[in-house]
């Protein structure tokens, strides 16, 4: 014949009682103890705690601008780009430098253009389209989400030569 056993378990929790009640009494102690402690520990010691928190404060910004010296998010060609109707736009891409390192592999693109094939961006109807480029670095896309627009725009062939004749950009 079986018989059924029941097993219980329990843990046991850690509680922290905070006490936040403040004793003028004892708070008046801690300080006169606290002036004590300090005209003891002399003024030499005291200078000298405040000199090294000054020089590693001085350091550490130091330290980080020569680390961060050449960091960019740059984008390769130029801004604003103006193309023909049936024309098709090949991505320069941006360059990312960050903590003196290139992460120019880890930029994601964000459009509203259509692609290809062959990766080339191309426009069904006139107007002015977007790629935006954006980074998953710790720098760029965390700290100060940084982000990249290149503006595109496509016009028909007459207006594309009306723009190079008033000394457009094509």
């Amino acid at each position: 014949m079986a018989t059924k056993k029941s097993v219980s378990k329990t843990s046991k929790k850690a509680t922290i009682d905070f006490n936040f009640e403040i004793n003028n009494k004892s708070s008046k102690r801690n300080s006169k103890k606290a002036k004590r402690q300090l005209k003891k520990l002399g003024m030499g010691a005291m200078l000298g705690a405040a000199l090294l928190l000054i020089l590693g404060a001085v350091g550490g910004y130091f330290g980080v601008k020569v680390l961060t010296k050449k960091d960019c998010f740059v984008l390769n060609g130029n801004d604003e780009i103006t193309l023909q109707l049936g024309e098709n736009y090949v991505d320069e891409g941006a360059k990312i430098v960050a903590f003196g390192k290139d992460v120019s592999d880890d930029v994601t693109i964000e459009t509203n253009l259509k692609a290809n094939d062959k990766g080339e961006y191309f426009a069904e109807e006139e107007g002015t389209y977007y790629i935006i480029y954006k980074s998953n670095n710790f720098k760029y896309g965390t700290i100060f989400k940084v982000q990249k627009i290149r503006l595109i725009t496509f016009v028909e062939a007459t207006e594309q030569e009306e723009i190079e004749s008033a000394g457009g950009n094509a």
